[in-house]
């Protein structure tokens, strides 16, 4: 049993999923900007990261393409907006192609926040992820986004019983 969750507020375009894990902070900050931990977690179960590149600093990019046991691959690229160990991971989306953008990125289509909060020596993941409206929110939902997130949060718990 978990104390996961993820609430919609109906007047703000944000997705907050939350969960408590029974491991330090400063572990939990770690496992989440160093790619060999994260591509042991991330996504649902049987997806692969063939590609999985941090550069964990404001300005950074964060590049990672997920594969299925299909063959079918989904890449995406990040640009981190606020590293603040152990606390705060702020990261937005990006094109891949960096002439698109040079020094100003687009606006973004979705923003997120990772809080990582001390609670009584485990970690309280709160992962905050604004889209551009509440109709863009609720596409991503319906498209499966919460569930990838229960699901990577359900491998890190597994992850973490054999660190």
């Amino acid at each position: 049993m978990t104390d996961q969750k993820i609430e919609l507020p109906s007047d703000d375009p944000v997705i907050i999923i939350t969960r408590t894990f029974d491991a330090p902070r400063s572990l939990m900050f770690k496992l989440f900007t160093d790619p060999y931990h994260l591509v042991r977690f991330w996504g649902p179960e049987g997806s692969t990261y063939p590609v999985c590149e941090m550069d964990a600093r404001p300005g950074g990019e964060w590049r990672l393409t997920m594969r299925f046991a299909d063959g079918s691959e989904y890449p995406t690229n990040s640009v981190y907006l606020e590293i603040a160990p152990p606390e705060r991971i702020v990261y937005r989306d990006a094109p891949f192609d960096r002439s698109q953008w040079q020094d100003t990125l687009p606006p973004p289509n979705m923003v997120t926040t990772i809080l990582f909060e001390d609670f009584g020596g485990k970690t309280r993941i709160v992962a905050t992820v604004r889209a551009n409206s509440i109709a863009a929110r609720d596409m991503a939902v319906k498209m499966g986004f919460g569930q990838m997130v229960m699901a990577s949060y359900e491998r890190l718990d597994a992850y973490l019983k054999i660190l």
